[in-house]
Formats: structure tokens, C-alpha cells, sequence
């Protein structure tokens, strides 16, 4: 993401970077986090799922097989422990196998702990958290710009304001997401894993439509299995297609995309991903890539020169921290 109209935050999605449409990234990325195999010191990951990037490029890493959240300072070679850390358990300082993450603006984070099948919310500094919401179907969570809290379970996308103890339900017939974003405009995008696809739902009407693939394969309009998504403020989508090992960029109302990093086959290669899970941006633009099966974090460099000559959109980051 960029300079511009910018508010400190990780999950809420904002825009934050000038990204033009035919901007590309860097063929071979580096590693800003774990790349040591799987493991269990502060310097190793453990099949990482979910990410959010901070204004500084701190890197926070949801470490689902070490029941921990991880933060990864800029150019740091060892993490430190945020959240959970303390062996596989119920307890207000633990975790079992989180899944994904969520950030307000406050530094508060939101933690989908899937295997306690509950969502816990962790102060920044906090050494416990406190459980938000129990519920045994819960999908994945997000953050939105005004700091209301999505959820989306048992096939519904439930709302909570600030400050409210019910949430609102804004969507349904959502039975196979795997991970989701809000736009600014309370949009909320969804991938739906198993269904090959991209979802978008509009909260005013509760329509649900098709905004990206749609059938399983390895073709430019095919996803197989979606994963992370975020959409800029174009409109433009960019998806983790976990078992294609690449990220596709999806123009607003195109009917095929473009892969951005990896798509040369599953490897280790810094030009190769293996089981990509999740990915964002920081405030220049640059693509994080959650490389799963790699035990890594990627970081692919945007390149502009492109950009000269076409027009710019704001893009809407998932997963932007308060953080330092």
C-alpha cells in the first residue's frame, strides 16, 4: 500500500497503496519469515495459514501446528510470540490450531481458534485473551474500516458493531468459505474453497454474486481451491489458488485472470510456491504470500514502470496493523 489517505491498521481492509492495473511483482521473492522447515523455534513456522502486514512491514503470521500468532519484525530473522505460545489448550493464554486473523485499528487482535471452535480477542501487550464468540461452525473472520467484526458461520455473515453483543445478520447460502475481505463500501468478498470461486456479497440487498472462477482447474479463468482474497478499489481481485501454487489477479468484471507470483509448479525455488494460503500487501504495494507447505512467508516486490501510462487504483488490503 502507499502514502495517501492512510489509517494505521491491519485487517480492516482499507486502502492504503496506488496500484495500478498493470502493475506486476517481482518473478523471485525473499523470505520474511520462517523458511527454516517445519518447526517449533521463534525462527520456524509450522504450516502457516493466515497473515496481516503492518505499516512498517512488521509481518504477523497465524502458526496454526504451534497454537500461536507470530510477529515477524521488518529484516528480523526470529519472531516473537503475540499470541497463544503456550501449548495446545483451552486456557485464556492458549490456543488450539488457529486458523485465521483479524486486526482493528485499536491493535486488537482477533484470533478464529479453530480447534477451541471460538474467537478470542487478544489486546496488544495482553499476555491472555477473552473469548468474543464460542460457536462450532465458524469459518473465517475479517475486520472492516469503521472496526465492526465479520463472521462467517454455518453458511451466514454475521456483522458485529463496536460495541454491540448480537451480531447482525448481512448474507447467507456462504457453506464452503475459506477466507474473506470487506471493502470499503461494506462489500464483502469471499472464497469459496471448495466451489472454485470468488464471492462477492452486497450487504443492502443481500445479493450474492459470482466475481471470479467458478470452475476447478488450471486454466487463467479456473481456480483450484481458493484460498486468500483481497480486492482493491477497482474492483480488481487478487486470489491464493492453493493447488495451482500461484496468485491470480482478477480485473473487475473479467471473465479470466492473470497470474502474479508463482504458477511454475509446487517447489522451494523463490520463483515457486507450495500450497499458497493467504497473502496481503504493505503500504508500497508489495505481495506477502502465505507459502504454506514451504514453512514460509514470500515477499515479492512491486514493480511500477508499468504503471506510467495507466490509471491508478487504490487497493484494499487485507490485514493492515496499528502495530509497530
Amino acid at each position: 500500500m502507499s502514502s495517501f489517505h492512510y489509517s494505521l491498521n491491519i485487517a480492516r481492509r482499507r486502502p492504503a497503496a496506488s496500484i495500478c492495473e498493470r502493475a506486476t511483482w517481482t518473478q523471485n521473492a525473499t523470505t520474511v519469515a520462517g523458511g527454516h522447515r517445519f518447526g517449533v523455534t521463534l525462527s520456524q513456522l509450522a504450516c502457516p495459514l493466515a497473515i496481516s502486514v503492518d505499516a512498517n512491514q512488521n509481518v504477523y503470521v497465524v502458526d496454526p501446528n504451534n497454537d500461536r500468532i507470530v510477529k515477524w519484525d521488518h529484516d528480523a530473522v526470529r519472531s516473537q510470540v503475540v499470541a497463544g505460545g503456550h501449548g495446545t489448550g483451552n486456557n485464556n493464554d492458549q490456543l488450539y490450531f488457529p486458523r485465521d486473523i483479524a486486526i482493528d485499528n485499536e491493535g486488537v487482535i482477533y484470533i478464529y481458534d479453530h480447534g477451541n471452535q471460538r474467537i478470542q480477542r487478544w489486546r496488544r501487550g495482553a499476555s491472555t485473551g477473552n473469548t468474543f464468540l464460542k460457536h462450532k461452525s465458524i469459518n473465517c473472520i475479517a475486520v472492516d474500516d469503521e472496526g465492526s467484526l465479520y463472521v462467517l458461520m454455518s453458511g451466514e455473515v454475521r456483522k458485529w458493531r463496536i460495541g454491540e453483543k448480537t451480531g447482525e445478520v448481512i448474507g447467507s447460502g456462504l457453506n464452503l468459505a475459506r477466507y474473506m475481505t470487506v471493502d470499503r463500501n461494506g462489500s464483502v468478498y469471499v472464497s469459496e474453497e471448495y466451489g472454485h470461486r470468488v464471492i462477492k456479497l452486497n450487504p443492502k440487498t443481500k445479493q450474492i454474486s459470482v466475481v471470479a472462477g467458478g470452475s476447478q482447474g488450471s486454466g487463467a479463468d479456473q481456480f483450484n481451491n481458493t484460498w486468500g482474497v483481497a480486492v482493491d478499489q477497482s474492483g480488481t481481485i487478487y486470489v491464493s489458488d492453493y493447488f495451482n501454487h500461484r496468485v491470480m489477479r482478477w480485473l473487475r468484471g473479467a471473465t479470466f485472470g492473470e497470474v502474479i507470483a508463482g504458477g511454475r509448479g509446487k517447489g522451494s525455488q523463490p520463483d515457486q510456491l507450495y500450497h499458497p494460503a493467504d497473502l496481503s500487501f504493505d503500504l508500497d504495494g508489495n505481495l506477502y504470500v502465505v507459502d504454506s507447505y514451504n514453512n514460509r512467508v514470500q515477499k515479492f516486490l512491486i514493480d511500477k514502470r508499468s504503471c506510467d501510462t495507466c490509471k491508478l487504483a487504490l487497493i484494499c488490503l487485507p490485514n493492515l496493523s496499528l502495530s509497530t
